[in-house]
């Protein structure tokens, strides 16, 4: 991709934030003030992958996993959340389908997210840019995107 959109820098600066704000302590800050800087990060990335534009996959190599001690420390920074659990019905807009609600964890959401997030930004930095697009996008559809809603609306 040597010359490509606009919207595709723009997507992995916000990507970036939101692994920042993952990566700060929030100790002491405000429950008020943490949960609108939550909501701000994953409405920002949120919003910002609806115009990523498509892209086909092409060979890249694969980025690394974040590791069970990284969990740990992104779990600890978000220790500040008002609550870990909380219930959804996983498929709403199936009206024939499992209508028993699920339980959510918002660590969960946000490591997860995390690490969709991070894969594509591995790529990215490495100048594989259709794959980390193509691996955004597929994440956003498949994983994330819904994490980043339950979220939200918990």
């Amino acid at each position: 991709m040597s010359s490509h959109p606009v919207e595709i820098d723009q997507f992995a600066a916000l990507a970036r934030a939101f692994l920042a704000w993952c990566d700060s302590s929030h100790e002491g800050k405000p429950a008020e003030e943490f949960q609108h800087q939550a909501l701000q990060q994953l409405s920002g990335v949120y919003s910002a992958a609806l115009s990523l534009p498509g892209v086909e996959g092409r060979e890249a190599p694969e980025p690394p996993r974040i590791s069970p001690e990284k969990r740990s420390a992104l779990a600890k920074n978000l220790a500040a959340l008002p609550l870990q659990y909380y219930w959804e019905i996983f498929t709403p807009s199936d009206l024939d389908g499992d209508k028993e609600p699920v339980c959510g964890d918002l660590f969960d959401d946000f490591i997860d997210i995390y690490a969709d997030l991070s894969d594509g930004l591995w790529l990215y930095d490495r100048l594989h840019l259709e794959m980390a697009v193509f691996t955004w996008r597929l994440m956003f559809g498949a994983h994330w995107g819904r994490h980043a809603l339950s979220a939200m609306h918990a």
